[in-house]
């Protein structure tokens, strides 16, 4: 991260550079990835998500990789697989299924034009109930946030790569901006 933040052919490269950054560290991949699961219920970031996916595949890798034989061993494996959705094949019939069974589900439950409007106008009534009502509430996620000043993008850089602990596995994302625009940012996580 630091190399990229000092990299001068980056495009949209920002002229001030604070930065709040976000990081959750983690010994194991199983640990890190129900750590993100939490984080990314509250607030998803793009890059927390797909680390989350990572770190599960990690995690169910030695469940369903397959052994590699030694010696006079067949060379065809057994493998039993968690989620057999993970094959691509399997996906896509898993979710034109899904599909076809949720649209015959939704065909059946709208009877009629008069009955669905009804339901419409109640669900924006409840609908504006809650936005009328709703309040953010923070909750501790075990994310760690570090606010940084800094004037240049190497200033950045070299404090980025003094943030950490002993870890195995990390999972960064920095908001880098100024101090008008990351206040937003800070306000929901610090």
């Amino acid at each position: 991260m630091a190399n990229a933040i000092k990299d001068e052919s980056r495009q949209f490269r920002p002229a001030v550079f604070n930065a709040l950054v976000l990081w959750v560290s983690s010994d194991s991949s199983k640990d890190l990835a129900k750590r993100l699961a939490a984080i990314n219920e509250y607030c998803p970031l793009t890059g927390f998500v797909e680390c989350g996916r990572y770190a599960t595949s990690l995690a169910t890798l030695d469940s369903d990789k397959l052994i590699r034989p030694k010696g006079n061993e067949q060379s065809i494996e057994w493998t039993v697989f968690s989620d057999k959705r993970s094959i691509p094949a399997l996906k896509l019939q898993y979710q034109a299924d899904s599909l076809a069974q949720v649209n015959d589900q939704g065909q059946g439950l709208i009877s009629d034009i008069d009955s669905a409007l009804a339901e419409c106008k109640q669900l924006k009534r409840l609908r504006n109930t809650r936005l009328t009502a709703t309040e953010f509430n923070p909750i501790n996620t075990g994310l760690n946030c570090i606010n940084i000043s800094a004037n240049t993008a190497k200033g950045l850089a070299d404090k980025l790569q003094g943030i950490g602990d002993d870890k195995a596995y990390w999972v960064f994302c920095a908001f880098v901006g100024s101090s008008s625009e990351l206040e937003p940012m800070k306000e929901l996580f610090l």
